[in-house]
């Protein structure tokens, strides 16, 4: 019943904001075969549109990743650039963003594109922060729930709920990468019951 409920939600969503005829910012260098998702997520994220993103396909150990590039590290927010790395691995254990369903895919998406907000909210030393709070399971884990709450406070929780169901509950990734995805993120429940406290979905 709730992931019907969740379902129902997600239609009315995406046909409200399919009437909008948006555009992809001019600065976020995304292959075209992801517009109609860029789009449907730049409407909502005024603050970021005009920061610089890149995209590049490459093997990397998760599905995809955003990071400043090394020389934004030292510049002012409004002149970094930060690149949004895609993992091609065609033996990756995990799960390949082309495999993704397409409301999970919102789900991983906007979790990355809110690392662009986090780190725009930073100077020098809180990107330096972040990158040593990456080197501890917990700091890790602190970090990336900070991101996902900023995922939902931003509008886009069910779609984080449907990308962390998927990978955890229907995928088919070995258990070694199910279980650091349920050991560093959010999992479906705790996605739902922020939901719940946040008055968008009442918890059966």
């Amino acid at each position: 019943m709730r992931r019907i409920v969740i379902a129902l939600f997600l239609l009315i969503a995406w046909f409200s904001n399919s009437s909008v005829k948006g555009q992809t910012p001019e600065n976020w260098d995304f292959p075209e075969k992801y517009d109609s998702l860029v789009v449907f997520l730049a409407d909502s994220l005024d603050d970021i549109r005009d920061v610089n993103i890149k995209v590049k396909e490459k093997r990397i150990g998760t599905t995809m990743a955003m990071r400043p590039s090394f020389f934004s590290f030292f510049k002012k927010p409004e002149k970094r650039t930060y690149v949004l790395c895609i993992n091609n691995k065609a033996d990756f254990s995990g799960v390949l963003f082309r495999d993704v369903p397409h409301e999970a895919r919102v789900g991983l998406l906007a979790h990355e594109l809110m690392h662009v907000r986090d780190y725009q909210s930073r100077g020098f030393g809180g990107l330096v922060e972040r990158g040593w709070q990456y080197l501890s399971k917990r700091g890790k884990h602190k970090f990336e729930h900070e991101i996902d709450q900023m995922v939902i406070d931003a509008g886009f929780g069910f779609y984080l709920y449907y990308w962390s169901a998927y990978v955890l509950e229907e995928s088919d990734v070995d258990e070694k990468y199910r279980e650091f995805k349920r050991r560093v993120y959010m999992k479906p429940k705790t996605i739902l019951t922020e939901l719940n406290t946040l008055g968008e979905l009442e918890v059966m």
